[in-house]
């Protein structure tokens, strides 16, 4: 995984994880476990630094156990096994991180933590299972997302679609070679693909779509314009981005129609 393709995981995550969706589903997620009170901090905790305590854990354990999931089942070997088992991979790798980031929380808060190795393990074990569980639940969306585009008949929806996280799922607009990544991009947002972009064009099927640039293709219908600057062509997307047609694909430009004859 490149520093770009870091840089860009750790940019959606932040965007997902911010998002105020989310920030209500994890804050209500703590309230209920500060009102009950589970794993004994009922009875050893006031009720405000038991609200505090809980409201911490939920976000932090969310916001790692995302990232893991994300990172490991999306930039690593893992991939290759499927949604399923890559995102169950996830989950038990994910509980290692998971219980470190309780254990610090506890620490921090001078909380009366386990110290045998038997509770230890316990929470451990408890923190796993709870990280494998958000896993299937995500990779449980991520199948029914997949299952849910617009597939009236067979191989509606490009195959391309699939490896995108599932916000992102929507028209493509175009794709653009980034090293050895291809950055996918619909009219939901972009992310960065580990393929080339032989193999991304390919999966584009049914859209109508045209390579413009050996580092560019573009779907017909996102295209707002052509323009010519100076020696060159450009064709501009629906989405704002300006993309350039090189001079050995403006013959098939102009048999798409995206330049005038001529």
């Amino acid at each position: 995984m490149t520093d770009r393709s870091l840089q860009f995981t750790l940019r959606e995550w932040w965007r997902f994880v911010s998002a105020p969706k989310t920030a209500v589903v994890v804050a209500a997620a703590g309230l209920v476990l500060g009102l009950s009170g589970p794993f004994g901090t009922y009875e050893v905790m006031h009720p405000l630094a038991r609200l505090v305590y809980w409201e911490l854990t939920a976000f932090l354990t969310f916001g790692v156990g995302w990232l893991n999931a994300r990172l490991i089942a999306e930039h690593t070997p893992a991939r290759k096994l499927g949604v399923l088992p890559a995102y169950a991979v996830a989950g038990l790798i994910g509980g290692i991180p998971i219980y470190a980031v309780v254990e610090l929380i506890n620490l921090a808060g001078n909380i009366g933590a386990p110290q045998d190795l038997q509770s230890r393990a316990i929470l451990f074990v408890y923190c796993t299972a709870f990280n494998f569980c958000m896993c299937m639940l995500v990779a449980w969306l991520y199948s029914s997302a997949v299952k849910a585009l617009p597939q009236e008949t067979e191989n509606a929806a490009p195959r391309l679609l699939r490896r995108l996280p599932i916000g992102l799922r929507g028209p493509l607009s175009h794709l653009s070679m980034q090293d050895h990544y291809v950055e996918v991009v619909t009219d939901r947002g972009s992310q960065l693909v580990l393929m080339r972009l032989a193999d991304a064009i390919s999966e584009t099927r049914p859209v109508p779509g045209l390579q413009v640039h050996r580092s560019h293709w573009v779907a017909l219908e996102a295209v707002a314009r052509t323009r010519r600057e100076k020696e060159r062509y450009v064709v501009e997307m629906k989405g704002g981005a300006v993309l350039p047609i090189s001079r050995s694909h403006v013959q098939a430009a102009r048999a798409a129609g995206l330049l005038p004859a001529g």
